[in-house]
């Protein structure tokens, strides 16, 4: 893998206010998943100003876009998602979330106009580009509910792509850093909600009354002991519960209560084990108080993501020929964020790879933070890296 020429250099480096200042007018104005109107809106406009082939509404509010280049070569899919959380920005940016309770707490609205911007740079040089590059602007990561239906809607399938790569931008990493793990990298995901019937009363009286509370309080304690006893130590099994819900009154105890929590594993053994164990461990625990307990799952859930040996030793030649070998991170530290680029992966091959965007200094921004906010001066190398897979995959 060679570095990027001069003529591909000069293109990037030309784009770059113009990547900044769409990214911050994503961020300026998020959209929830499946509400992404305005963003689809831009990225269609962009996408058919530059003539690719465009269609929109794929999974409701998502977009595809084609780019048939002058050369021949193979049919490649670059995925970014778009949408934001139901976060309220804590930060004093002059670009700052302008939707009350909404924010991109994730880098979406990066991932968004790196997207974009690479098609428009591929599509200004066509004559050069081999093959046909597939752009999938997904909707709705944040409750893993896009790829389905895209994958469903035929978005790999027309044209037929051989292969998917896309990538996240983390404030985990400094920037100038890319990190490219081979096999499962980022973890399942699976929501659950317990529904605990006890018996309500008098809060005077509790020998005459079910406490769902007390019940909740046990199972809460219990699951993590499920995790540390029941899963190999050599497994990755995270448990948390995010929510418990109950009663209204100082002095009442309720009928019932409701827990909310995730589970991530890495393994499809390991995620089928937990999942059966906790419906069962559940419903016990709440049976010795005398109540009842019911486990439920959302959906199918998020697979693992796992990325192909063979797609990730190329990302990797990739970055390292454009920022140096000393930049890239292979056997990283598993990551137990999930992401539904999971389903574009095991119905392709390819891979997903992450890029630093931590401040120069100063605390990390988290995630799914109010605070959360990226150094710009990675989004550049992110397009960089971008380009030279897009690239090199179209050219085989």
């Amino acid at each position: 893998m060679s570095k990027t020429t001069p003529e591909w250099a000069d293109e990037i480096a030309g784009r770059l206010a113009g990547l900044v200042a769409l990214r911050r007018d994503f961020h300026r104005h998020p959209e929830l998943s499946f509400e992404e109107r305005r963003t689809a809106e831009i990225i269609a406009e962009r996408l058919s100003a530059a003539k690719l082939e465009v269609r929109t509404g794929v999974a409701r509010t998502g977009v595809v876009g084609v780019l048939r280049g002058d050369r021949p070569g193979r049919t490649i899919a670059w995925r970014a998602d778009i949408d934001a959380l139901p976060l309220s920005e804590s930060l004093d940016l002059p670009f700052v979330s302008a939707t009350p309770g909404v924010m991109h707490a994730c880098g979406h609205d990066g991932h968004a106009a790196i997207g974009i911007t690479l098609a428009e740079m591929l599509a200004a040089r066509r004559r050069e580009v081999p093959g046909t590059a597939v752009f999938l602007f997904q909707p709705a990561e944040e409750i893993f509910g896009g790829a389905k239906p895209m994958i469903d809607a035929g978005a790999l399938d027309d044209p037929r792509v051989a292969e998917v790569y896309g990538l996240h931008l983390t404030t985990q990493a400094p920037v100038g850093r890319v990190t490219v793990r081979p096999g499962p990298a980022m973890a399942s995901a699976d929501f659950f909600d317990v529904e605990i019937t006890g018996r309500g009363g008098h809060g005077a009286y509790p020998h005459l009354s079910v406490d769902p509370i007390t019940v909740a309080a046990n199972i809460l304690l219990g699951m993590q002991n499920l995790i540390s006893r029941e899963v190999a130590a050599h497994e990755t099994a995270v448990l948390t519960v995010g929510q418990i819900v109950s009663g209204t009154k100082h002095n009442i105890i309720p009928a019932t209560a409701v827990m909310r929590g995730s589970l991530r594993t890495f393994t499809p053994t390991v995620r089928a084990q937990v999942k059966e164990r906790l419906g069962a461990y559940a419903r016990d625990i709440a049976r010795a108080y005398r109540a009842e307990a019911r486990l439920s799952f959302q959906g199918e859930g998020c697979p693992t993501v796992v990325n192909h040996e063979h797609q990730s030793t190329f990302v990797r030649n990739c970055a390292a020929a454009e920022l140096g070998g000393d930049a890239v991170k292979g056997e990283s530290n598993l990551v137990l964020a999930s992401d539904d680029m999971s389903l574009f992966l095991q119905a392709r091959p390819g891979c997903y790879f992450q890029v630093g965007v931590s401040p120069v200094s100063g605390p990390t921004r988290p995630h799914h933070a109010p605070e959360f906010e990226m150094n710009e001066d990675g989004l550049p190398v992110a397009l960089r890296i971008a380009a030279s897979v897009m690239l090199g995959a179209l050219r085989g």
